[in-house]
């Protein structure tokens, strides 16, 4: 591959190869900022020159969908230009051994669902063609972001052109055709695939995602049910996941909007569900009756006793409310069952649960919550006019996850339960703008502004409109305007996170970096802790991002103390812990890249990235010693551990260039007599 693509992009290093083509990281020096450069294979090439349609891939703008930035046609070669999404993908999480929450699986597949959706409704409809979990980015704030779709797939009506697939993910049907025209020379013959073959991939996603396992089918191409591996599932969920995975197309569901539809619908046709709910209403028609028999028995005692038991209540809760300022959420959740076990009809323990869920950023857990402890609790909701903290806390959950359409109906019911409250207007508009809404959250601001609320909330969500119409540098302004006048710290976070946004779409060079840094600075060195994990994280990141532009090690040693400080208050993660190894080999700091790598072996089990990196530690550590003094024998311990379970774990032979890196290395030192 050529260093630099036109004058425009300079190639950094080849990061995959997808069944249209081969992805490179690059870097864009108009807009200086890295991005992803797609090398479109050639047989798709010959399909994709001089179609006008290609366009509709630069239309493309959805909140789990990298923008598609340029399409470029250079010396006979043809390339696509996108964002370039940081993260994880889910297979890196499935080949480290994580397990998912159920909760979260369902919320992701409501996600990928509502793009696959998207895609398949443009005109003409784009197929993604390579569904699978490598190609699912789980990014930072809990979201899913789409990458790699077939370009080729938006070119010929509302069928995608086959030119390969993934073993286990791919529709039988899209395999056929891929064998077929691997075969037929004239090109113009290839057979097809609808957007039925992406239903198949999604339930084959999901139920990797799921259980942990890939799908195999059988030799009739049905698959084993997803309820017998092992893992806790849903039933209705479960059937759904089967649906999809009909060998036959015309047994799965016709529409990504069908498949959407039911998975929305899951809770209300689960059978166990409403049996719960029917158990629950009997069990309170039974209480009922007996306090009525047994009212008269002891009057006087009873009162005395409900004082006493109102009085322990409101001391757990006030004890839930400090667990959550300090993050303390193992006592939290001895706190929590104390209450509700001594009052379970009361909501303020399960609104200080759900807000506990908030803080966890376990934003779909604490919908599930909301829904199934709370609101479809009759004895909590029954006669309650305080559910506008619950409907705003649902609200800001769904905003979380991207999900405006239902934040703005939570909204609308906080406001209309109390109607002078300056958050839920602010949040309303917002959500509204984001939707593309942009006359409803005028109509939403200007009756804020008819109440009077206060003049800093009124110019946060002129910010956000500003934001959300592109106006990036008139964002901006407001935002730290709002930074300086506000002392609501949420108000403040959220300014500081908005204003360094704006920063990120005006580049990522050294200069804008820097300003980025000292704003992030400031706001992590000014706001409490429950309101500065979203900074800290995108201040490590941009130390991390400082380093490598500028050279500057002193950066990584910034970048190391600010994910120590993560981890500290509890929100570490795999990737929190291999950033912390990587910047601790950067700064030559060898033995505590060894302990933060060996812990991870110990917390989340025994994967080839773990040993990799140890590998390539060793080395770093061995190169740093006299010749003569230079010991392999660990190194070729971590590197025969790494190919092991690289074997075991590999995906249809998607190579990781660093394990070829890696044998590289160990060949070296095999020639060299390092190694017997």
């Amino acid at each position: 591959m050529q260093r630099n693509v036109s004058d425009t992009y300079e190639i950094l290093g080849k990061i995959g190869e997808g069944n249209s083509g081969e992805i490179y990281k690059a870097y864009h020096k108009n807009l200086g900022k890295e991005v992803v450069l797609k090398k479109i294979k050639t047989e798709i090439k010959d399909f994709v020159n001089n179609r006008a349609e290609v366009d509709v891939l630069k239309n493309l703008r959805h909140s789990c969908l990298p923008q598609v930035l340029d399409f470029l046609q250079i010396d006979g070669d043809v390339y696509t230009v996108m964002d370039f999404i940081p993260g994880n993908s889910f297979k890196q999480y499935l080949e480290a051994g994580t397990v998912f929450p159920e909760k979260s699986v369902l919320i992701w597949a409501k996600q990928i669902c509502t793009t696959l959706a998207y895609l398949h409704n443009q005109n003409p409809p784009i197929i993604h063609s390579d569904l699978k979990p490598g190609n699912i980015m789980l990014m930072s704030n809990g979201n899913i972001c789409l990458i790699d779709f077939n370009i080729s797939a938006s070119l010929d009506g509302n069928c995608a052109w086959v030119t390969g697939f993934t073993s286990g993910y791919a529709a039988p049907e899209q395999i056929q055709a891929m064998k077929y025209n691997q075969n037929e020379l004239d090109r113009s013959c290839w057979k097809t695939v609808d957007a039925r073959a992406d239903i198949y991939s999604f339930g084959a996603t999901i139920y990797h995602i799921a259980t942990g396992q890939k799908p195999k089918p059988d030799e009739s191409g049905f698959v084993e049910d997803i309820r017998n591996k092992g893992r806790k599932i849903n039933d209705v969920f479960a059937s759904i996941i089967m649906k999809c995975l009909e060998p036959n197309p015309q047994k799965r569901y016709q529409s990504a909007e069908l498949l959407l539809s039911d998975l929305k619908n899951i809770q209300a046709k689960d059978k166990r569900y409403r049996r719960l709910v029917q158990k629950q209403k009997i069990i309170y028609i039974c209480t009922v009756a007996v306090m009525f028999l047994s009212a008269g028995v002891a009057v006087s005692g009873y009162f005395r006793m409900d004082a006493e038991k109102q009085k322990k209540y409101e001391l757990l809760v006030r004890q839930e409310a400090e667990c959550i300022s300090a993050s303390d959420f193992d006592n939290f959740e001895m706190y929590y069952q104390e209450a509700i076990n001594l009052k379970p009809r009361e909501l303020e323990a399960y609104y200080q649960k759900a807000l506990a869920l908030y803080q966890q950023r376990q934003y779909g857990d604490g919908i599930d919550f909301i829904q199934s402890e709370i609101l479809n609790n009759p004895d909590i909701i029954n006669g309650n006019d305080t559910l506008n903290n619950v409907y705003y806390l649902l609200g800001n959950c769904y905003e979380k996850q991207e999900d405006y359409e239902q934040a703005a109906k939570c909204y609308e019911t906080a406001i209309s339960i109390m109607p002078d409250n300056a958050d839920y207007y602010r949040d309303y508009a917002i959500v509204l703008a984001y939707s593309g809404n942009m006359e409803g959250a005028r109509e939403v601001l200007a009756e804020a502004k008819n109440q009077q609320l206060d003049s800093v909330e009124i110019r946060y969500i002129e910010g956000e409109l500003a934001y959300a119409s592109q106006d990036y540098t008139g964002a901006g302004s407001i935002f730290r305007e709002c930074i300086k006048s506000t002392k609501d710290e949420y108000i403040k976070m959220r300014a500081y996170i908005m204003a360094a946004k704006c920063l990120d779409e005006s580049g990522d060079g050294a200069e804008i970096l820097m300003q980025k840094v000292k704003m992030l600075e400031e706001a992590a060195g000014t706001l409490s802790p429950e309101y500065n994990i979203g900074i800290l994280e995108q201040l490590g990141q941009t130390y991390s991002d400082m380093s490598k532009k500028t050279g500057d090690a002193s950066y990584n040693m910034k970048a190391i103390e600010v994910f120590k400080k993560i981890k500290e208050q509890g929100m570490g993660s795999y990737s929190t812990d291999y950033n912390l190894a990587v910047l601790y080999q950067n700064v030559k700091d060898y033995d505590k890249a060894f302990s933060v790598l060996n812990q991870m072996l110990t917390d989340y089990g025994e994967n080839y990235k773990t040993y990799k990196s140890l590998a390539l530690l060793e080395v770093a550590k061995q190169s740093g010693r006299p010749v003569g003094e230079r010991t392999y024998g660990v190194f070729k311990g971590y590197y025969e551990k790494a190919q092991n379970f690289y074997q075991e774990q590999l995906v249809n032979n998607v190579n990781d260039v660093e394990m070829d890196r890696l044998k590289e290395l160990y060949d070296q030192a095999v020639s060299n007599g390092w190694i017997q």
